[in-house]
């Protein structure tokens, strides 16, 4: 298979150099195609994220781009007073940069993007894992443009209702020690408790809109929770996987081992395939 390219962009904003690294598919340039943006957990960077979930091996395959956007704070450590971290909300941002706006820093990045090379508008989606998870719910509530989201071991972030219901596809492990699928606080994550990972789908789904599920459906060892009805809203609760990304690889060397019979990243691209924005 021909593989695409990756290059790196800069931005600045709020008075510091951001980085963003873009993975266009092969024979991209001057082609619209969907661009997909990648939140890494804290402590995280745009290359890791690319790595463990191997969403731009999969954009080579399926003819997308990826842009996978760095927060501010520092690389490699997961310690949330120092980790580089998105700006979800009180208690679960980076401590030095509580009055960072990443909802308007990550639409300055789909903007520049979409400068740099053409995106289907109709096709902007954002994928993120851990902290990226949480901010994905984030941007849901408040950013007009985007489609359809996935949330790979974050608990949904709550709020007012967006203008429009946004599909949702989630990820839950059942031995998740940093966000607990039963909810509460984790021996390895933040200080802030978390609903039972069900009970905050279901919130999530009625906030969307809503109106019928969920229906459950079972594959070998795993569970497909969705509800449907004026949105589509999904929750795979994945059997005895802790804080990882399923079908991908390791962030850490002591992480979590993902599961190798589901992949996150190959649903997750037919759920963003099936749920463009509608036309106007």
């Amino acid at each position: 298979m021909q593989q695409g390219r990756s290059h790196q962009l800069k931005l600045e904003w709020g008075g510091a150099t951001r980085r963003i690294l873009v993975h266009d598919p092969p024979g991209a340039p001057g082609a619209e195609l969907p661009l997909v943006l990648a939140l890494h957990g804290t402590g995280g960077t745009g290359r890791l994220m690319a790595a463990f979930s191997g969403l731009s091996r999969l954009a080579d395959e399926r003819g997308f781009r990826v842009a996978y956007p760095q927060a501010l704070g520092e690389p490699g450590t997961e310690d949330p007073s120092r980790g580089a971290a998105w700006n979800v909300g009180p208690g679960l941002s980076r401590p030095g940069h509580p009055e960072v706006d990443d909802v308007a820093f990550l639409t300055a990045v789909v903007d520049l993007v979409g400068r740099r090379a053409s995106v289907d508008p109709r096709r902007v989606f954002v994928a993120g894992f851990s902290n990226g998870a949480r901010m994905a719910y984030r941007l849901a509530l408040e950013a007009s443009w985007v489609a359809a989201i996935a949330a790979v071991a974050g608990a949904p972030v709550l709020g007012p209702a967006p203008a429009r219901p946004v599909p949702t596809l989630s990820f839950h492990g059942t031995e998740d020690r940093h966000i607990p699928y039963g909810g509460g606080v984790g021996p390895r994550g933040r200080p802030i408790p978390a609903p039972p990972a069900l009970e905050g789908m279901a919130r999530w789904a009625a906030l969307m809109g809503c109106s019928e599920g969920p229906m459950r459906e079972i594959l070998e060892a795993h569970t497909l929770d969705l509800w449907s009805g004026g949105c589509e809203v999904g929750l795979w609760t994945v059997q005895g996987m802790g804080h990882a990304w399923p079908g991908g690889r390791r962030y850490a060397p002591d992480a979590d081992l993902p599961v190798k019979d589901l992949s996150a990243s190959h649903l997750i691209w037919a759920f963003f395939e099936a749920h463009p924005l509608e036309a106007p």
